[in-house]
C-alpha cells in the first residue's frame, strides 16, 4: 500500500522505524537476549495449589495469574491441534472436550496464533507478544508522519501509545492484538477521506484486523474508534446539522464497518455466545473514580502490583491505571486547550476518557482506554513539534510552581506517614484482619501484612520508583519549555522528551512485566512429582475438580490440562455446554454415563466418604476418587438389545477419533462433547450423521455393512461453509474494487 510520503522523507521515516526497533528490543531484551520468556511462571510456583512449591510471598506480581491460568493454557492446546491437524479445532482436554475457536477470550482471529503452527510454544508466545508492541509503534509513526508530524516527535507517540498502561498489564491476555491496528485505522480512514472514497479497501483492512484481533469486548474498541473519527470528521464540515450532511459523512465509514465485519465474519459467528455479567453501575460510582486520573501523571502513588491497592478505596484496582508517560498526559492537556491541535485526537482523548467513568466502564472496562491513548500520544506527539514552532510560553512557570506545591505536600505528607509509621501500619493491618473471611485466606494473613507494609515504604516521595518518575517528569517538562522558534537544535530537545518517556514507560513495566525462565519439559509447565500416577490413574478418563473451599487457586480450573488430562470442567468466561447433568451427591453411575471417572478433592477437606468412590491417590495437595462404575469413554450397541458394550479406539488426535467397530453394530457413543461441527465417515468415504444423546455426548448410528467398519469422527467448526463463502466473495469485491479505483486513476491521468 503506498503511505503517500514523499522520495525525501523516505530516509528519515526508515531511520525512524530504526529507532524504534531499537527502542521494542531494548525494552524486552530479557525475552530476546537474556534466554527468558514473557510469563508469570511463578504464579504457578507461588499461589496455584497443589504446583506450588514456594511460599506465596516470593510472587512478584499476583496480578498475573490469568495469563498462567487462563491463556497460557489456551495457546498450548491451540498449538496442540495446530501440530496434529494443521488447524485451531478442537480441545479435547476441558469441559470434556470444547471448540477452541468458540473462546471468545482466545481471540481466536488473530493473526499470532498462525506463530503456533511453525514456531515452538515459547518462541511463538514471545514472537507474538513483541510484535503485537511493534506494530502498535509502528502504526502511530505511520499515522503521524502522514500528519506532518516530523522524526522524533512521532516517536514521542509510538513509545506513549505502543507501552500504554492498558497494554502491559494485559499482555498476557492477548486482546491488545484489536487495538494494535488502532493507528493504522485511523491512517487509513483519513487517507480514505481525503481521497473522498466511498468504499477505501485499506479501511476495511484494517478495521477487519482490528476485529479479528481482539474477543468481542474489545471489537467495540474498534467501534469506539471509528465513531471517534466519524464525529470530528463530521464536526469539521459545515451546515453539520443537516441530516444529508450528516448521511453522507457517515456513509464511508458505515460502509468500511461492514465490510470489514463480513470479512471477519468467521470470529463473530463463532464466538457470539450471550455475553454475561454485564451490569450498568450509577453515575455517582463512574465519577468516583475520577481521583485515580493522578495516575495518569505518576502511576505509582495508588499502589503497585507488590503492594496494596488504595484503588480499592474508590470500589477499583490497579487494572484502572490510566497511564502513557506523565509528560505526554500534561503535553495532552495542553493539546486540547490548542485550537490548532487535530480535531480527531481530541474527540478520541476526551471521548473514550469521558466514557470510563460512566457507567459504561462497567463492562468496557479501563480496557476501552485504549482509544484515549491514541488520542493522548496523538495530541503530544503534535503539541511537542507546535511548541518548537512558537515563542515561549508563560504556562511552563505556573506548571513548575504547581509541581513544586505538590512535591511540598508530597514531601510533608511523607515525613508524617514517618513519623506515625507504626500506629498507620498497625491500623491497615487491623484493616485487613476485618476483611479476611475465609480460611484460604487466613492462611495468608503474613503476605497480606508484608505487602501493607510495602505500601506504606512505597508511598514516600523518596521510594525510588517515585523518584525515577519526579525526575524524568521534571527533565522531560524542562526539554519541553526550550522547545521554541528560537532553539537550535530543536530535535536535541525533542528527543530527551522522547527518551524520558521511553524512561517513564521502563519504571512502570518494571513492576509488572513478569520474566521466566524458559521450563524444560515436554509439556508447558514443568511435570510435579505426583503427576506421572495421576495421570496413570486417570488414563482416558475425565476428572472432575471438587473444590469445597471455593479457592480460586486451588488447580486453577484448567492446569492439569496441559498435561494431557482430561476435565469435565474448566474455565472460559462464556461458559460452553457440556455433559450433564452433574448433580451435587455424585453418582457415580451418572457420573459414568457422563464420562467422569475421578474427583479430585482438595486435601485441606476432610477425605471424602462417597459411596461408589475410591480413593486411589492421597498427596499433601489433593484426594484422587475413582469412580467404581467407569467403564470408559466409548461404547458400541449391538443387534436389538440395549446392552452398549466398550470399545477401543485406534487413534486420535486433538480434531479426529478413528474406530474400528465390529459387524451388526448399530451405535457408536462416544462420552465426548457435542458440536454441530463433528463429523463422521465410514472407510470408504460414506458420511454418517452425528447426534446428541441426552447427556449432550456423541451418537453415531452405524449402518449394516456385515462386516467390521472403520469409522472417522472429525471436528470442524460448524457454520464455516456458508461464512468461507460470504468472506471470500467480500474478498473478491475489494479487489475488483482496487482494480477498479487504479483504472479509474489511470483513465484520468491520460
Amino acid at each position: 500500500m503506498k503511505m503517500d510520503f514523499k522520495n525525501s522523507d523516505k530516509t528519515l521515516l526508515c531511520i525512524n522505524i530504526a529507532v524504534w526497533v531499537i527502542c521494542v528490543v531494548l525494552f524486552f531484551s530479557p525475552a530476546i537476549f537474556g534466554g527468558k520468556v514473557l510469563a508469570p511462571l511463578d504464579c504457578l510456583e507461588c499461589v496455584f495449589r497443589p504446583f506450588a512449591t514456594h511460599p506465596i510471598e516470593q510472587v512478584y506480581n499476583q496480578y498475573n495469574v490469568d495469563g498462567a491460568s487462563q491463556y497460557l493454557p489456551y495457546s498450548w492446546a491451540m498449538q496442540q491441534s495446530w501440530k496434529e491437524d494443521g488447524y485451531m479445532g478442537w480441545n479435547p482436554y476441558t469441559h470434556n472436550g470444547t471448540s477452541l475457536p468458540e473462546n471468545t477470550m482466545l481471540s481466536p482471529g488473530d493473526w499470532h496464533h498462525w506463530l503456533f503452527a511453525f514456531l515452538p510454544f515459547w518462541t511463538a508466545w514471545d514472537t507474538g507478544i513483541i510484535l503485537q508492541f511493534f506494530l502498535a509503534g509502528l502504526g502511530m509513526i505511520i499515522l503521524l508522519r502522514s500528519r506532518n508530524v516530523p522524526f522524533l516527535y512521532t516517536l514521542l507517540g509510538a513509545v506513549s501509545f505502543s507501552f500504554y498502561s492498558q497494554f502491559i498489564m494485559w499482555m498476557y491476555d492477548r486482546w491488545l492484538g484489536a487495538m494494535i491496528w488502532a493507528p493504522w485505522i485511523v491512517w487509513a480512514l483519513l487517507r480514505g477521506r481525503e481521497k473522498r472514497r466511498v468504499i477505501d479497501v485499506p479501511s476495511v483492512i484494517f478495521i477487519s484486523l482490528g476485529f479479528r484481533g481482539g474477543h468481542l469486548q474489545s471489537c467495540t474498541f474498534i467501534f469506539l474508534l471509528v465513531l471517534c473519527v466519524f464525529l470530528a470528521d463530521w464536526w469539521r464540515r459545515e451546515n453539520r446539522w443537516s441530516w444529508k450532511i450528516f448521511v453522507n459523512s457517515a456513509w464511508p465509514y458505515f460502509i468500511s464497518g461492514v465490510l470489514a465485519v463480513l470479512l471477519s465474519l468467521d470470529v463473530f459467528v463463532d464466538t457470539l455466545p450471550r455475553m454475561e455479567g454485564c451490569k450498568s453501575l450509577s453515575f455517582i460510582w463512574s465519577i468516583g473514580h475520577l481521583p485515580s486520573l493522578i495516575t495518569s501523571i505518576i502511576p505509582t502513588v495508588l499502589g503497585v502490583p507488590q503492594t496494596i491497592s488504595l484503588f480499592r478505596v474508590m470500589d477499583a484496582d490497579l487494572f484502572d491505571i490510566k497511564f502513557g508517560g506523565g509528560i505526554v498526559f500534561i503535553l495532552a492537556i495542553l493539546g486540547l486547550f490548542n485550537s490548532r491541535a487535530p480535531l480527531t485526537a481530541k474527540f478520541c482523548f476526551v471521548i473514550s476518557l469521558v466514557a470510563s467513568f460512566s457507567p459504561l466502564a462497567s463492562f468496557l472496562y479501563s480496557r476501552s482506554t485504549t482509544v484515549m491513548a491514541l488520542g493522548m500520544a496523538w495530541l503530544a506527539a503534535w503539541q511537542l513539534y507546535d511548541l518548537s514552532l512558537h515563542s515561549q510560553r508563560p504556562i511552563w512557570r505556573k506548571i513548575t510552581w504547581w509541581g513544586v506545591w505538590i512535591l511540598l505536600v508530597w514531601f510533608l505528607g511523607s515525613v508524617v506517614v514517618q513519623l506515625f509509621h507504626e500506629p498507620l501500619l498497625a491500623k491497615l493491618q487491623g484493616l485487613m484482619d476485618h476483611n479476611i473471611m475465609t480460611a484460604q485466606q487466613e492462611g495468608r494473613r503474613s503476605w497480606y501484612y508484608m505487602r501493607v507494609e510495602k505500601l506504606l515504604a512505597q508511598l514516600m516521595i523518596w521510594d525510588w520508583r517515585n523518584m525515577d518518575f519526579i525526575v524524568l517528569i521534571g527533565t522531560g517538562l524542562w526539554a519541553c519549555s526550550h522547545l521554541n522558534v528560537s532553539s537550535r537544535q530543536p530535535w536535541v530537545w525533542a528527543g530527551l522528551v522522547a527518551l524520558c518517556t521511553f524512561g517513564e514507560q521502563l519504571v512502570f513495566s518494571s513492576s509488572w512485566l513478569a520474566y521466566a525462565d524458559k521450563p524444560a519439559t515436554v509439556y508447558l509447565y514443568p511435570e510435579p512429582e505426583w503427576l506421572p500416577e495421576l495421570r496413570q490413574n486417570v488414563k482416558d478418563g475425565s476428572v472432575e475438580i471438587v473444590n469445597p473451599h471455593g479457592d480460586l487457586d486451588f488447580l486453577c480450573t484448567n492446569h492439569l490440562s496441559t498435561y494431557g488430562i482430561r476435565l469435565a470442567g474448566g474455565y472460559e468466561t462464556v461458559q460452553p455446554k457440556w455433559l450433564k447433568p452433574l448433580g451435587q451427591g455424585y453418582d457415580p453411575e451418572d457420573y459414568a454415563k457422563a464420562g467422569v471417572s475421578h474427583l479430585l478433592y482438595d486435601a485441606q477437606a476432610r477425605i471424602p466418604i462417597l459411596k461408589g468412590w475410591r480413593l486411589v491417590q492421597k498427596t499433601s495437595g489433593f484426594y484422587l476418587l475413582a469412580n467404581t462404575e467407569y467403564r470408559g469413554r466409548y461404547f458400541i450397541q449391538s443387534g436389538a438389545d440395549d446392552v452398549f458394550r466398550s470399545v477401543n479406539l485406534d487413534w486420535r488426535t486433538c480434531n479426529k477419533m478413528h474406530f474400528t467397530v465390529p459387524a451388526g453394530t448399530r451405535k457408536l457413543i462416544v462420552l465426548e462433547s457435542y458440536s454441530r461441527g463433528w463429523s463422521a465417515r465410514m472407510k470408504g468415504g460414506g458420511k454418517i450423521p452425528v447426534e446428541r444423546t441426552e447427556r449432550n455426548g456423541l451418537q453415531i448410528p452405524v449402518p449394516d455393512t456385515g462386516r467390521e467398519t472403520g469409522i472417522l469422527l472429525q471436528y470442524h467448526t460448524p457454520y464455516r461453509a456458508w461464512y468461507y463463502g460470504i468472506m471470500g466473495g467480500t474478498a473478491i469485491f475489494l479487489i475488483l474494487t482496487i482494480l477498479y479505483q487504479r483504472w479509474k486513476r489511470y483513465r484520468q491521468e491520460c
